[in-house]
């Protein structure tokens, strides 16, 4: 058992076998050429490594596509390749004139005063080490993690992290990355533990063995015995139980195996206490609204509500689910619903509320139950008697992107007609299109086994077609846990948003992340 200190650069404990991320030696085997055919050479391998950072950069974003549009720079400034030209024109090969380069310009980040600006050195290594393997005629194998692993290094490259599958990383170590590396700021961004700072030699002694990673107290135990490890599993228990660590696929982009960007966006209650957590990330792809009937709510209250959830979106989408008026099952409100509408197709309390929230942020409405396109001009015709009311009163309304439900057999046939007539946004309930379409209707929970039979793909596919030439959006939403499994047909279908239960976001993000189309 060996105990190694260092700097905690992300919180958190873990238990696991260790993986060794190694660097090798460079200038084995070196054969120096004329200064022309080095030269060469060199061209070659900038033009290699500049494919291979842009192949990287389509699937990165934030941050890591910062890192890698400098590291292209750095390949293309004109100091960095003069200084390499001069040393090959000198009788130096290839390689060694990158190395040099790289001590050169690496050597002058780290005299900085600025910390950032210091760590920021390790780019330049990254990239030089990159034509380097090139040039050695090393490929750069890329680390294919078999189970759940504490990852250490000597010093972590970005490029080191950009190719790992970030599931399979349980914790980062060190020997010599400061809290501000970029390997520190992937981990804080991932919610996994990191300590750095180990010291000289840490990463080679803990590969292949099993390891406690305590960020908490910044330390590294390797080959803990077995009353470490039940401490161990104590605190992590504890942590889980006051507040459990978020799951790392959470924290990355939603992109498939081949990089293809899809979204998803949670469903909720107007009545839910708080406002979903991803809506700062993502927006709102349905917020069921029926309760405005239940409790009886006032223009004013449901103002108040709507503006709320804009209010936590900051700029993104949140999208409205009318009032069921039409709702042919056993729902509390339908009868209600049907009693208080007066002829009139929509709630229109609701509608005008919606108007004024619309003022203060993307808020979008849908339209269930719609059957065909008079169903939709009736939505349309009283959208607008509410602002021309509202208007009249002196009271100010925003805009408001306007589509359907897409719920009932005959409003997917009759989708590019109502895309016509102004329809802007098509969400496709699933669960309720496949029992409406398969007669299911009073049998719901076997829709759920039969959301791919073919009746129901060709609907959607034929809204998909009749959308993208009048560009309009096209979401799946009504999506459940027992759901989920369907999804990846959908996405190759040509569906890119989904809006499911909060319990499904995160089973249904990794199920697609896995998806190459």
């Amino acid at each position: 058992m060996h105990t190694y200190t260092g700097v905690s650069a992300s919180s958190g404990i873990v238990v696991g076998p260790v993986e060794q991320i190694d660097h090798g030696t460079t200038g084995l085997h070196r054969i120096v050429c004329d200064p022309f055919r080095e030269r060469a050479l060199y061209d070659v391998a900038v033009v290699l490594a500049k494919d291979e950072l842009r192949r990287l950069s389509r699937r990165a974003k934030g941050p890591d596509a910062d890192i890698l549009l400098f590291q292209i720079a750095l390949l293309e400034d004109e100091s960095f390749t003069n200084e390499i030209g001069d040393y090959i024109a000198a009788g130096a090969g290839g390689a060694a004139a990158v190395e040099r380069a790289e001590q050169i310009f690496a050597g002058r980040l780290k005299n900085v005063d600025d910390e950032y600006i210091r760590e920021r050195s390790v780019d330049v290594c990254d990239v030089c080490r990159r034509v380097v393997d090139i040039l050695d005629g090393r490929p750069r194998r890329r680390l294919h993690l078999k189970r759940p692993s504490i990852l250490v290094a000597d010093r972590f490259f970005p490029s080191d992290l950009f190719s790992l599958d970030r599931r399979m990383v349980l914790g980062l170590a060190s020997d010599g990355d400061s809290t501000i590396s970029h390997a520190a700021i992937m981990a804080r961004s991932m919610g996994i533990p990191a300590v750095v700072q180990l010291g000289s030699g840490t990463a080679a002694m803990a590969a292949g063995r099993r390891a406690i990673l305590d960020a908490d107290s910044g330390m590294l135990v390797v080959e803990p015995d077995g009353a470490q490890i039940a401490q161990a599993d104590c605190k992590i228990a504890l942590q889980r139980l006051h507040g459990r660590q978020p799951d790392p696929v959470a924290a990355l982009p939603c992109l498939t195996k081949d990089g293809t960007a899809f979204r998803l966006m949670p469903t909720c209650n107007l009545s839910d206490s708080d406002v979903p957590p991803a809506i700062s990330a993502a927006g709102i792809g349905l917020v069921r609204t029926e309760t405005t009937i239940l409790y009886n709510q006032s223009d004013e209250t449901q103002l108040a509500r709507y503006r709320e959830f804009l209010k936590c979106a900051e700029g993104v989408p949140v999208v409205l689910r009318t009032c069921d008026t039409r709702a042919d099952d056993d729902a509390p409100w339908a009868g209600e619903m049907q009693a208080r509408m007066g002829g009139h197709r929509l709630f229109q309390p609701q509608v005008r509320a919606m108007l004024r929230a619309a003022t203060d942020g993307d808020l979008r409405a849908v339209f269930p139950m719609v059957k065909d396109v008079s169903d939709w001009d009736a939505c349309v015709r009283e959208v607008d008697a509410c602002r021309d009311e509202l208007l009249e009163s002196g009271l100010e309304t925003g805009p408001l992107l306007m589509g359907c439900v897409v719920d009932m057999p005959s409003a997917a046939v009759m989708a590019a007609d109502m895309m016509d007539r102004g329809a802007q946004l098509m969400a496709v309930d699933i669960e309720d299109l496949t029992r409406y379409t398969l007669g299911l209707v009073q049998n719901p929970t076997a829709a759920v086994t039969q959301l791919t039979n073919p009746a129901v793909l060709r609907l959607v596919q034929s809204i998909l077609d009749a959308a993208k030439p009048r560009g309009v959006s096209v979401c799946l939403c009504g999506i459940t846990v027992a759901a989920v499994s369907a999804m990846p047909a959908y996405l190759k279908m040509g569906i890119r948003t989904f809006s499911a239960e909060p319990a499904a976001l995160l089973p249904l993000k990794k199920l697609l992340m896995e998806q190459e189309l």
